[in-house]
């Protein structure tokens, strides 16, 4: 069977530490298991790449942080308690929003209770338990202020949609502290760690033209919130850059690489479509 050099065994480990592997034994034993397998592979008179290509290829994209996600559910009960509390209340916000929305368009009783209801277990129980199952996942001191900054302007932007449907005093403070809170942490911080991973570097003018029309975007919302002036340049202009330019050209360039539709990209679009509804929602109740 042919023997792998020691630089190719740190080549497999440096790319499995990227997955942010945490747990130390299921690092090691992921590094043998992979290793064995490209050995094998290699005896089909492959080279190391090739050999190593074919074997990434059959684990898939996400499998290795699903066998530690898995491996944590097991052995961490902590772990264990917020992944099912984290399940458990984004069902329940979405179905509860979900109805309180059905209700509030027909103008039935009990909307605004499930709509209260719902953004509570979304901003005050499904956040926290979210942002405490991507530190037990990941560990990384460097992703950390990413998770707590996307914690403070998820909570502030639910809780603010849900004081202005209600007519509630201090929405215009919450949808402003959460707008604010994006613009100058979340959206650097999520951006910059985009950036710095070198394998998705020709994703590169996608990931700025869309960090250009985010924040253009929410700065636009911000204003419109607010009644300054320019709201509306700056919300066509940061759409426009965003779902004109940007997306279409992250397509181009993932479809160009990958040759396939993966479950990352379905999500980019539902998260486009977050962008842009709670953006028409609030230019309809602010016009009002």
């Amino acid at each position: 069977m042919p023997d792998l050099t020691l630089q190719n065994i740190d080549q497999v480990s440096n790319d499995i530490q990227k997955e942010e592997i945490v747990f130390p034994h299921l690092l090691e034993e992921l590094i043998d298991h992979i290793c064995c397998d490209i050995e094998n592979e290699m005896q089909s008179d492959l080279d190391f790449e090739e050999a190593y290509e074919k074997v990434r290829l059959k684990i898939g994209s996400r499998r290795l942080k699903e066998i530690q996600e898995e491996t944590l559910y097991v052995v961490d009960t902590k772990y264990r308690h917020m992944k099912n509390t984290m399940k458990i209340s984004a069902i329940t916000g979405t179905v509860l929003l979900g109805f309180a929305s059905l209700f509030k368009i027909n103008h039935w009783p009990s909307a605004g209770i499930m709509m209260t209801l719902g953004a509570i277990c979304l901003a005050l129980i499904f956040l926290p338990s979210a942002l405490g199952v991507l530190w037990k996942e990941t560990k990384s001191g460097k992703r950390l202020f990413l998770f707590i900054s996307a914690f403070f302007a998820g909570m502030f932007f639910i809780l603010g949609i849900l004081f202005k449907v209600q007519h509630w005093p201090g929405a215009g403070v919450m949808l402003s502290l959460s707008y604010l809170s994006g613009i100058i942490f979340f959206i650097p911080a999520l951006f910059f760690s985009m950036l710095k991973d070198k394998e998705r570097k020709i994703r590169r003018p996608a990931y700025i033209l869309a960090f250009t029309g985010v924040t253009l975007h929410m700065l636009g919302l911000l204003f419109k919130i607010q009644h300054w002036p320019y709201s509306g340049l700056l919300l066509t202009t940061g759409m426009t850059i965003l779902f004109v330019i940007a997306l279409p050209l992250y397509t181009w360039i993932k479809w160009k690489d990958e040759k396939n539709v993966k479950a990352e990209y379905i999500y980019l679009l539902i998260a486009s479509l977050a962008i842009l509804i709670p953006s028409v929602l609030i230019t309809i109740i602010t016009n009002q």
